[in-house]
């Protein structure tokens, strides 16, 4: 008898409880880890790992799961275990994902400022700059636009309230809710910050367009000016 191909040997090393297409069938897909979902994309592991060791490996190098949609094709194929094929495979996949949410046609309705937190983390927790950024909403608080406006430090002088609210009416925005994220990770305000917040509350006054908000953005955690404190990402809190 011949040798039994390589692909075949890694993934018959695994138990069934860990071959990770039978374990969604079994169990179903959401009950599945991060490094087993990867697992599943990858289908094959290498000649010193199985497809759940390469997964873990590829996802600790990494920084998470968070990390991978921020992973460049290079970047993919630059890591031990992942060829040109599995590199494109991977991107398709970020994008898809991307696209779907993009898509969505669900009207997003912000009725407190943890609303806000859970749509924004994922994509302002981990950024390395500072990033300015206003939902403008509708009558009924429905997201109309999401827009980056700013990136750098959020310095009072530099923020310009002048595009803030003619970016809002140019959409027929009549409320918004400002956001920006500390790359420290900790979202307790800066003087800048209650500057800005001060003159966001006032232009917006004059201008005729409410600010709910202005929303910190740091590492699980968020801070509201309205609310004047800090919360958690499990906090809940309303306008």
């Amino acid at each position: 008898m011949g040798k039994r191909p390589l692909a075949l040997s890694m993934i018959k090393t695994l138990s069934i409880e860990e071959h990770p297409r039978e374990k969604a069938l079994s169990v179903g897909i959401d009950q599945l880890s991060d490094e087993e979902l990867l697992a599943i994309v990858l289908r094959t592991g290498n000649k010193s790992e199985n497809v759940i060791e390469l997964s873990k490996r590829l996802l600790g190098e990494i920084g998470g799961i968070v990390h991978l949609k921020d992973a460049s094709y290079g970047k993919l194929i630059s890591m031990k275990g992942i060829k040109k094929a599995k590199g494109v495979e991977l991107m398709a996949i970020l994008e898809i994902g991307k696209r779907i949410y993009e898509a969505t046609d669900i009207p997003v309705i912000f009725d407190s400022p943890h609303a806000v937190f859970n749509l924004m983390k994922s994509e302002m927790m981990h950024l390395k700059q500072e990033h300015f950024v206003i939902l403008i909403l509708d009558q009924k608080h429905r997201l109309i636009l999401k827009k980056t406006l700013f990136i750098g430090s959020i310095n009072a002088s530099l923020i310009s309230m002048r595009e803030i609210f003619l970016e809002t009416l140019s959409f027929n925005g009549v409320a918004l809710i400002a956001i920006h994220n500390h790359p420290s990770g900790d979202a307790r305000p800066s003087i800048e910050d209650e500057e800005v917040t001060k003159r966001l509350m006032e232009s917006g006054k004059m201008m005729n367009v409410k600010v709910l908000d202005h929303i910190i953005i740091g590492w699980n955690e968020f801070y509201s000016f309205v609310g004047k404190r800090l919360y958690n990402e499990h906090d809940v809190i309303a306008f």
